[in-house]
């Protein structure tokens, strides 16, 4: 019955039809309505989640911003009279992110643009921030000095002491 009504004006079919396009292409940019889900948008960053979050600790927060990996650590195990607490935070810093490497698939890990740790101790933050392509290489190296050489170089790092 709607349809055959809708047969008699065609010219009010196409004007519903293309309505119903533009808020389709509206609701998508804008990001809002039943039309926009932002599991369904494929990220190299969503692989490399899915097998972290099955392996990480509960006082870690892993998510995605955009095709960027950020990382929150909220609890680090250092005690909080700890005398020498920036190598320590630095060292727990480098064990993080060969967790990371050695976790998540190398080949899905390359293409993630940004890795992002935020590390928070009571008395010191760490912000770090390095590419994906040079979190790979944590997963086979082994000496320390090498490990050492290869995070003063790809590695920017931010403190902020509380």
């Amino acid at each position: 019955m709607l349809w055959n009504s809708l047969m008699k004006k065609p010219v009010l079919m196409m004007g519903i039809i293309m309505f119903s396009l533009f808020l389709i292409q509206v609701a998508r940019k804008e990001k809002w309505g039943l039309f926009y889900n932002e599991k369904l948008i494929p990220t190299s960053c969503r692989g490399v989640i899915v097998k972290l979050e099955k392996r990480v600790p509960a006082n870690w927060k892993v998510f995605c911003e955009g095709n960027n990996l950020a990382v929150e650590i909220s609890e680090v195990a250092i005690p909080e009279d700890a005398s020498n607490l920036k190598p320590l935070m630095y060292r727990q810093l480098a064990n993080h992110m060969s967790f990371v490497a050695r976790t998540a698939m190398p080949d899905i890990l390359e293409k993630v643009m940004f890795v992002r740790f935020h590390l928070v101790h009571p008395n010191l933050t760490i912000d770090a921030v390095t590419e994906g392509k040079f979190i790979v290489k944590l997963a086979t190296l082994d000496n320390t000095d090498h490990i050492m050489t290869h995070l003063k170089s790809t590695v920017q790092v931010k403190e902020t002491v509380k």
